[in-house]
């Protein structure tokens, strides 16, 4: 028992490490904390050039949908790590990236898409990789912080006849729409 408080007093004396703060950090929403600059520092961010694509799905919404912010979204990703490893223009599957996202102690490998719902981040949930929704919540943030290159894309909804020119050019981002069959 005096063992126990002995190491109780030592813990309240001491504090936390700082390894064991950042880790409780994380386990808090993204956007309620105060230090998330911080957590951005905490991971690394590469992109694979290898596709692993092969069993992941849909994993985090940003809740982009369409318009000005998936020009941005797109263009955030093009300053951060470059042309995707897939890209078509088709609207449904416009590209995709494979993004690892690492810390000290694990590695996340997350696919940043675009597709039939619009932009998202998928993840092989087989992988089972424990903290896998806080880094991609914290991929997430990065890309939303990140200013946009410049880029204009033309991609089509087959099903609908639209074309859909977007991009962005200066750090402002256009999306325009248009029906192909009044043409």
């Amino acid at each position: 028992m005096y063992k126990l408080i002995t190491v109780l007093i030592l813990v309240v004396l001491l504090g936390c490490s700082d390894h064991t703060r950042k880790n409780l950090e994380q386990d808090k929403p993204i956007n309620d904390n105060p230090l998330k600059g911080e957590l951005n520092e905490v991971y690394t961010y590469k992109a694979i050039s290898e596709d692993l694509t092969l069993g992941f799905s849909k994993f985090l919404d940003p809740g982009i949908y369409e318009g000005e912010e998936s020009a941005r979204f797109r263009g955030s990703l093009l300053a951060l790590f470059g042309e995707p490893l897939y890209q078509s223009d088709n609207a449904e599957d416009a590209y995709h990236y494979v993004i690892e996202v690492s810390d000290d102690t694990s590695k996340w490998h997350f696919m940043v898409y675009d597709g039939p719902s619009g932009p998202a981040i998928g993840y092989d949930q087989k992988e089972n990789q424990p903290n896998a929704i806080e880094s991609a919540k914290v991929l997430l943030e990065k890309i939303r912080e990140a200013p946009p290159s410049d880029f204009n894309e033309i991609i089509y909804y087959e099903d609908f006849g639209s074309k859909i020119t977007y991009g962005c050019k200066n750090g402002e981002c256009f999306y325009k729409e248009e029906n192909e069959e009044s043409h």
